[in-house]
């Protein structure tokens, strides 16, 4: 969240778009013929073949549409249930050591805000003409300060020497964690401090972050996206769409290059060019049913990465409602 006299960041669709047209310049080159999600990585091969399409739905939206990932991830209100019985634990020890201080509760109401009741980001790049005619690829302006609930509630609070060692058990300002054992407030400090003892109690070990696996879900989810852009079919709307764009005097190949022209991250808030530019896209969006095409071969996708996943994402499933049912124990308590 940009701060008075920042550069206001783009949207979050516009932000994953940038980041798949960066990554896909690093991406390993196909035949074409189908799409190809990577090779061996530390989550295992993951590499995905082309896979039969049943349907293509009609859509200027898919960010209410439901994705076979979707069941592996955590949606909004989870995690913010989460976020919410972490700050909670945290407050309660620190509180035990005579010291009143507060981790802020993760906010999410700009996915739920979207449409995304179960994804927990956007893809498929911006699909709003009201929001391109109002903020081009830019965010909504936000009002609210970026330091609101941190330490004891207005903000203000900061952390002393003390107060960290309690809080991550590092003996020193070098270390990110350490394992505590050190007498404060007639206290003893526990392994990796008040954060450790959060996440131990949601997550089983001091070093686990409450909630899903992700590094394994997302990189499929990241696999699958990339695949998907990458397939042939994705590719030729992306083509009938670049012609569409250029009857309305635009040159871009591909809608990701819309949004992550360089020129929108040079102003706070959206140009007439931008907006333009952004208007035009989801005209052609929707003409070529961009948004249906590229949803149902990511689906499809995804469909078979699940299934080649199967007992993996099955223990990470488990690990999430475990971390939950141990979250709502802590928020009950």
């Amino acid at each position: 969240m940009a701060r008075p006299g920042q550069l206001r960041p783009l949207g979050t669709g516009a932000l994953l778009a940038l980041c798949l047209a960066t990554a896909l310049t690093a991406c390993s080159s196909d035949d074409g013929g189908g799409g190809g999600g990577g090779g061996d990585t530390k989550g295992g091969n993951r590499a995905l073949s082309a896979p039969k399409v049943s349907a293509t739905p009609k859509l200027t939206s898919a960010d209410d549409k439901g994705m076979p990932l979707d069941a592996y991830l955590l949606n909004p209100e989870q995690q913010r249930t989460l976020s919410q019985a972490r700050s909670d634990l945290v407050a309660r020890c620190m509180n035990r050591f005579g010291f009143q201080y507060r981790m802020p509760v993760s906010d999410f109401s700009e996915q739920e805000s979207e449409g995304r009741t179960t994804r927990v980001d956007g893809r498929f790049g911006p699909q709003s003409m009201a929001k391109a005619r109002q903020y081009g690829y830019h965010g909504a302006t936000s009002t609210k300060d970026p330091t609101e609930g941190w330490g004891g509630g207005d903000g203000s609070a900061k952390l002393t020497a003390q107060m960290r060692q309690v809080l991550t058990g590092a003996r020193g300002d070098k270390e990110k964690w350490g394992a505590g054992g050190m007498m404060i407030g007639g206290a003893k400090v526990p392994d990796h401090g008040c954060l450790g003892e959060a996440n131990k109690k949601i997550g089983g070990k001091v070093t686990a972050e409450p909630g899903t696996d992700g590094t394994f879900v997302n990189d499929i989810k990241f696999d699958t996206l990339v695949a998907a852009q990458k397939d042939k079919r994705t590719l030729a709307v992306f083509r009938e769409w670049s012609a569409c764009m250029a009857k309305r005097g635009y040159e871009y190949p591909d809608p990701l290059k819309a949004v992550g022209d360089p020129r929108w991250s040079t102003t706070p808030q959206a140009t007439e060019a931008e907006k333009k530019v952004a208007v035009a896209d989801q005209e052609c969006r929707k003409s070529e049913n961009v948004v249906g095409v590229w949803f149902a071969v990511d689906y499809a996708y995804q469909e078979q990465a699940v299934d080649k996943n199967a007992q993996a994402l099955a223990d990470v499933k488990k690990q999430n409602e475990d971390h939950l049912k141990a979250a709502a124990d802590a928020l009950a308590s």
